[in-house]
């Protein structure tokens, strides 16, 4: 089982040809990053699409963040989230639209997650019902989101029209207009039922999850309209019953709650408790979905690590190398492998190779605590 998940992730299905050769010519200064943003494009086609996600993967590692921000069609994610009278209300209260706004720094997001360490990039293309999708993937601290982008052409442009947010569960207009209600209700009706949503995520923030627990499933009728909702009560059921916690996400699912969501919330269950045949499964359930993203191979290897065999997750880490960016916890995991393998000449030959990597002086690698 295990060979077969290092096979299929290095093969990168689902990751078109044409992209590897867009990014060839950005990271060899042979393209101009900033063409293709303002180029009239006429017909929809699976080379106009992948330059698109690429130039945004670009812009995103070079800390441009206004390149992925420009590409979602606001005009369109203004019109959905109006649909509720009193959010479209809310664009004429002050700070209103700057709300709105800030809603849809998804660039930023993508940025900082480089900034700190993680990853973003273009994990897959596809068509559906007519409609083309681009997958990205952001990974930091062993965070994992995908945003799976339907684009459209908008007056001769490509723009990202609509995404499903995996970490949040919903589309993106429905995450944009339930923040701005939130908002809204917090200061114009606060003794309406948001106070108890409210309440909830001031209790999980001070560690009362059972008390977070009981106020979400008191007022649940009431509040799973909000994707906040779900997102206060997956964390919290996690603290309070994470035997049965797998279970309780299948009892969500069959309420109607997303099966990629639900599917993310497992896999990082599984992985930090270091269940391989469990993590393994998850991860081949969620690749139809997301494409055969090599990230995979490095929760499949925390895996390892967990259920402490180092030596299988110091070989998972050095196959995850092979196809990824060497981010700061593929590098120090496999520190950390050779660590509790005791291995004196692997962990120098890796401490070499990270301080040349992250520009790291003498003291940095001194002071640096490998657990």
């Amino acid at each position: 089982m295990k060979k077969k998940i290092h096979s299929r992730l290095l093969t990168h299905i689902g990751i078109p040809a044409c992209i590897f050769a867009v990014l060839f010519l950005l990271t060899t200064g042979c393209g101009n990053p900033q063409s293709t943003t303002s180029e009239s494009v006429d017909t929809l086609d699976e080379e106009h699409v992948s330059t698109l996600a690429a130039r945004i993967v670009f812009a995103g590692h070079n800390g441009d963040a206004e390149t992925f921000n420009k590409a979602i069609n606001k005009a369109y994610i203004r019109e959905r989230v109006s649909e509720n009278s009193i959010v479209n209300s809310g664009f004429d209260v002050e700070g209103g639209e700057a709300f709105f706004d800030k809603c849809l720094q998804v660039g930023e997001q993508a940025v900082r997650a480089i900034n700190n360490g993680g990853d973003f990039t273009f994990v897959r293309y596809y068509i559906q019902d007519g409609e083309h999708h681009v997958i990205f993937r952001t990974y930091d601290n062993f965070t994992l989101n995908f945003s799976d982008y339907i684009v459209d052409t908008v007056d001769g442009k490509l723009m990202l029209q609509e995404g499903f947010i995996y970490n949040l569960g919903c589309m993106l207009s429905t995450s944009v207009q339930y923040s701005m209600l939130y908002n809204l209700m917090l200061q114009t009706n606060p003794e309406s039922d948001v106070k108890w949503l409210q309440q909830a995520e001031e209790q999980t923030i001070k560690h009362k999850n059972e008390a977070a627990l009981k106020t979400l499933t008191n007022h649940k009728e009431a509040l799973k309209e909000y994707p906040l909702f779900y997102q206060l009560y997956i964390a919290n059921l996690y603290q309070t019953d994470a035997k049965h916690f797998i279970a309780r996400l299948d009892e969500l699912q069959q309420e109607g709650v997303d099966e990629r969501y639900l599917l993310l919330h497992k896999l990082l269950f599984h992985v930090n408790n270091g269940h391989l045949a469990e993590t393994e499964n998850t991860i081949n359930q969620l690749i139809p979905q997301t494409g055969d993203d090599p990230i995979y191979l490095l929760f499949y290897g925390k895996a390892n690590m967990e259920a402490k065999k180092y030596q299988d997750a110091l070989t998972i880490f050095q196959t995850a190398e092979e196809a990824l960016p060497l981010i700061w916890d593929l590098w120090y995991s496999e520190l950390q492998c050779y660590a509790r393998l005791k291995d004196k000449a692997g962990y120098e030959k890796c401490l070499a190779k990270g301080k040349e990597a992250y520009g790291m002086s003498e003291e940095e690698l001194r002071n640096l605590k490998v657990r």
